[in-house]
């Protein structure tokens, strides 16, 4: 299949011992993780005055089912991060997972645009994707810089990280 390729160790995660965060590639058809829906969520009550838990106890039940899968797609489109969520971080995120190749050497033109992470790193989450600007305390003063990270990708905070 067009020549030998060296073998070549990957990653998908930043390390660190921080609280975990999330780069998601959501822009091709195929996504990083997929949600199968295999019976569309029906609901059902037991509320109407014949019923015999309202007759007897006065008792309403209300009910949901389902049935769905969930998995993982393409790993190259996830990008997963215990390193604390600075600027320098994130763009060490951004640019592993952009420089990842396929199995022939070509790009995969992986465009992150999508950061997860739980409600602990919210403030961090929007200062880096929400303001103009930003303080950079590195060399020791602080120092206003514009945000070049601003808008570069969607939040999304959720508590099923914690």
């Amino acid at each position: 299949m067009g020549g030998d390729y060296p073998i070549t160790s990957v990653s998908n995660m930043q390390a660190g011992s921080g609280t975990p965060w999330f780069l998601l590639d959501t822009s091709r058809a195929l996504k990083p993780l997929i949600w199968q829906e295999r019976i569309a969520p029906r609901f059902a009550s037991l509320d109407r005055p014949e019923d015999e838990n309202v007759f007897m106890r006065k008792e309403f039940i209300y009910g949901a089912d389902a049935r769905g899968n969930a998995g993982f797609g393409l790993w190259q489109l996830a990008f997963g991060s215990k390193a604390d969520l600075t600027p320098d971080n994130y763009e060490a995120a951004r640019a592993a997972m952009m420089a990842l190749k396929g199995d022939e050497g070509r790009p995969l033109n992986i465009k992150p645009d999508v950061l997860v992470a739980p409600p602990s790193l919210e403030g961090a989450v929007k200062r880096l994707l929400n303001n103009g600007s930003r303080i950079d305390i590195s060399s020791g003063t602080p120092v206003a810089l514009t945000n070049e990270w601003q808008g570069t990708a969607d939040p999304i905070i959720t508590a099923w990280l914690i």
